[in-house]
């Protein structure tokens, strides 16, 4: 936290700096001038890499080489009323590019703390489940061989998909962490969600996480989707204890759909939507209903 600190406020004097020097004074008018599009140029910068995983995730001379091509193209092409050296615009233009460039270094070094920081939290959170769920893409072969199992064999098989209610969502963060908070509540809640999935699930039932969209699968052979509905209620009073409201939706095979990805469409399109009326999450788990 300490380096997320001080590079954040680093960022801070720098952009500061940067749109104020022109202000200051050095005994004649306006000796320093930077042209407009530069102080867009930095923000469109600071805003992209702090943003685009893509950027803050490369080498920093990746970002440093784009956004120097960026100012040279908008200096020589779209913005050259003046030229870009000769004189006192040569040291204007390496003042621009240098200024430039510290602001790009300082937002990257935030945005690469602001990762660490995020990683830190999602590992700490999602240690103990992480054995127990698979990512889909991982788990490709596995679900076809239970499928043509099931079908072999001619077993049920069950698929649940469950998404926690964006307006239930509620955690409460440090003061000091605040401006991380949007960005990783979401995340701290659907990992959470995990440890109560696997709690009331059988060793054979398979999870599948999709984390992009929000949700867990749930791969339960030899289940109906009327044998598999008191389970997710059970998984439903566990995740209120969270103070999260779940939907969820149940297709079996064969009677809904043939194959894996028909099975998770049905589901999805039967999602009950619950009210978002849920325990407290202090609330002691004595006071939960008995389980039958």
């Amino acid at each position: 936290m300490s380096q997320l600190r001080r590079a954040t406020i680093a960022l801070i004097i720098d952009l500061t700096f940067l749109y104020n020097l022109e202000r200051v004074d050095f005994g004649q008018q306006n000796i320093i001038d930077i042209q407009s599009f530069v102080y867009i140029l930095a923000m469109v910068a600071v805003i992209a890499t702090l943003s685009i995983p893509l950027l803050n995730r490369a080498q920093l001379w990746v970002s440093l080489v784009l956004w120097s091509a960026a100012y040279m193209a908008a200096k020589l092409f779209l913005f050259a009323s003046r030229p870009a050296f000769g004189g006192v615009y040569t040291y204007i233009t390496i003042t621009e590019l240098a200024l430039l460039l510290i602001t790009v270094w300082l937002a990257y070094h935030v945005a690469h703390y602001l990762r660490d920081f995020e990683d830190a939290v999602e590992n700490i959170t999602f240690n103990k489940v992480s054995q127990r769920v698979k990512r889909m893409d991982e788990m490709e072969d596995d679900i076809q061989n239970e499928l043509l199992r099931s079908r072999r064999h001619r077993k049920a098989l069950s698929v649940v998909v469950i998404a926690p209610e964006p307006a239930s969502v509620r955690a409460t963060l440090h003061r000091t962490v605040q401006e991380v908070q949007r960005a990783m509540m979401s995340r701290y809640i659907f990992t959470s969600l995990a440890s109560v999935i696997s709690k009331d699930l059988r060793r054979t039932d398979i999870i599948l996480e999709q984390s992009e969209r929000g949700r867990y699968i749930v791969l339960s052979p030899e289940t109906t989707a009327g044998e598999v509905a008191p389970l997710v209620d059970r998984i439903c009073r566990n995740a209120a204890r969270l103070g999260v409201a779940l939907s969820w939706g149940v297709a079996s095979f064969p009677d809904d759909a043939l194959t894996f990805d028909e099975l998770v469409r049905q589901a999805q399109s039967r999602l009950h939507h619950p009210a978002l009326i849920v325990e407290a999450p202090d609330q002691p788990a004595a006071d939960a209903p008995a389980e039958t």
